[in-house]
């Protein structure tokens, strides 16, 4: 049996995911990577500090939420993923400023000297933008959660 255009079109709605019920999907699977890659990466620092299980257990939470509002999208599962994403920039703040010890400026400074020096020394500690892929799942799962792309 051979499926034309007009067939997919004349598909029922139900029958067809919205690009944010898609998208919701995908980020559910970027958050289970990114869980495997920071509890690689912070094998040693979770024996130092507790703190440090907080983006591992966020990833975990939000792999599952997404996977959950994927099954049941409606305004509610909206109203709750919104609440997430918006946690995902505390999270990665809190990230930004721990591998950094708080010193920002040192953040501007490294990034323009990976530019500029092609001798530089890498440096021995955590990256030091690296927890800002948090914003970006954050930005990514905020638009999913608006209704205009339910189309």
């Amino acid at each position: 049996m051979e499926i034309s255009m007009n067939t997919v079109e004349r598909l029922p709605i139900h029958h067809r995911w919205p690009l944010a019920r898609t998208l919701i999907l995908i980020l559910a699977g970027a958050f289970l990577g990114l869980m495997a890659d920071i509890r690689v990466e912070h094998v040693e620092a979770v024996r130092e500090n507790s703190i440090a299980w907080i983006p591992i257990i966020y990833c975990a939470c939000m792999t599952v939420a997404c996977l959950a509002a994927f099954m049941f999208w409606n305004k509610a599962a909206r109203l709750i993923m919104l609440l997430l994403f918006l946690m995902a920039f505390v999270i990665g703040g809190i990230g930004f400023y721990f591998h950094n010890h708080g010193h920002f400026t040192k953040v501007i400074k490294t990034s323009i000297n990976a530019w500029l020096d092609p001798k530089m020394n890498h440096s021995e500690g955590p990256p030091q933008v690296a927890p800002l892929a948090f914003a970006g799942l954050g930005v990514l799962g905020i638009l999913a959660t608006l209704k205009r792309f339910d189309a």
